[in-house]
């Protein structure tokens, strides 16, 4: 594909200023499918019942598999594909590049909808905060595809998981992108196999968007890079051989299953790779001077930090224990289970940092494990404020609703503290739709060239 040709196709997608709900995701899709060319069908109902669209565009023997959605607080993926899809069908004479694809708006309904209280105002913090949902790991499409890792077994998938599973079995992709976007740090992708090929266009064109690609690995501490900004795939079977080796007392408590990736390597091959486009910035990351901190100093804050507002949010949990049942069970699942997980997550903390080494800290170190880390923080009291709003709506005790007043006030707090402490800027909507659908075209025409 030619520079000026993916530019094309680029200028022609909306300044977005927001992103969509899943209804109006639901009425772009139901005029696309009314389009010459475009074939669709319904896949399965998901984890709540509601039908899951697939639509089918292109005639190739090779075939791409996009997936939207795959989180439920990652709603970007819904604007890449709706955008694609009318794109497809209104320039048939393209015919699809080459390829067939096969396109999903939304995976995860039911989170996205949870997640739309912020998305008329993603530039507010604590409005994400007490917005925002993601269901618990083990309860994630990502995180559910069936495996067998020499003792360890799982086959607790999701609706959604299961049927993902089915069409690669049936239509054996040669390409597989699930459009995941992160939240606070840079850009980066995550890449099944070394692709020396497409990494200074890639590199070239995120820089094109004033996207800049993180130095390491932001989600797991075992990433490999593969070139900067670009990683190694990574799956169930990493996070078993890496604690197996730093911290054996974690793996009795490991609840997942295969990622969607690491399935699909070992049964069907092909291609796969993840772009994941940020939505806010902070120069502060790029910052690699050395701080004044040391590693175990850090390490060791963060550690009380944590601990600290585990406890406190346990408290407040157990003040709402008396009008459980009149909460969202949802909510307060998610909820119970994020104590749980940040309790054992504490446990492995200390057990890594009595054994590390310690060293001098670079400033974007110090930024990601005090203000970064504080966002996480910020987003668990937002899901605590959450379970007690759902109670006091349904008519709860006022101490309940005086209870998320104050609360509130807290998570303001933070979310401002957070934000002058950041720096954070958004990047424009617009821009990361056009990092994840220009990275899609350039993977799937050096796939085709290869």
């Amino acid at each position: 594909m030619e520079t000026t040709e993916l530019q094309k196709i680029l200028n022609e997608i909306p300044s977005y200023t927001r992103f969509l709900t899943v209804n109006e995701i639901d009425n772009l899709i139901n005029l696309i499918i009314e389009m010459p060319n475009v074939k669709h069908k319904r896949i399965v109902d998901t984890v709540d019942k509601k039908p899951l669209i697939m639509l089918d565009i292109g005639e190739s023997d090779k075939t791409a598999l996009i997936i939207g959605v795959p989180h439920s607080d990652e709603p970007l993926g819904s604007l890449v594909v709706t955008f694609f899809a009318r794109w497809l069908a209104t320039h048939p004479e393209v015919n699809g590049f080459g390829w067939r694809w096969l396109l999903i708006p939304i995976l995860e309904r039911r989170g996205m909808q949870l997640n739309e209280g912020w998305f008329n105002m993603p530039e507010s913090l604590a409005a994400m905060a007490k917005s925002s949902f993601r269901e618990p790991t083990e309860d994630q499409y990502e995180w559910t595809f069936p495996i067998e890792y020499e003792d360890y077994q799982w086959t607790q998938s999701r609706p959604e998981s299961l049927v993902i599973k089915e069409i690669m079995e049936k239509e054996h992709p040669e390409l597989l992108c699930n459009l995941h976007h992160s939240g606070f740090t840079n850009g980066y992708y995550y890449l099944s196999k070394d692709f020396p090929e497409v990494y200074p266009k890639l590199t070239k064109f995120a820089a094109s968007l004033n996207i800049p690609l993180s130095d390491k690995s932001p989600d797991v501490p075992f990433g490999q890079m593969l070139y900067p900004g670009f990683y190694q795939m990574y799956g169930l079977k990493d996070y078993l051989e890496y604690y197996k080796k730093k911290d054996p007392l974690v793996l009795p408590d490991l609840r997942r299953g295969a990622c969607s990736d690491e399935w699909y390597q070992k049964n069907i091959g092909g291609y796969s790779f993840n772009c994941e486009v940020p939505m806010y910035l902070s120069h502060k990351l790029e910052d690699k001077k050395l701080s004044k901190k040391s590693y175990k100093k850090m390490v060791e804050e963060r550690y009380n930090r944590k601990k600290s507002r585990v406890e406190y949010s346990r408290k407040i949990l157990d003040r709402l224990k008396e009008y459980e049942n009149m909460a969202d069970p949802l909510l307060l699942n998610l909820a119970k289970k994020h104590i749980v997980n940040a309790k054992l997550s504490l446990q492995h903390e200390k057990r890594i940092l009595e054994k590390s080494q310690d060293r001098t800290i670079t400033k974007a170190e110090k930024f990601e494990n005090s203000v970064v880390e504080d966002i996480f923080d910020l987003f668990f009291l937002g899901q605590i404020w959450r379970v007690a709003e759902s109670i006091c709506v349904k008519g709860g005790a006022p101490k309940i609703c005086q209870l998320m007043e104050a609360y509130d006030l807290e998570i303001k707090s933070l979310a401002k503290s957070v934000q002058e402490r950041g720096a954070f800027y958004q990047i424009p909507i617009r821009n990361s739709v056009k990092m994840q659908l220009g990275s899609i075209l350039i993977i799937a025409d050096a796939l085709k060239n290869k």
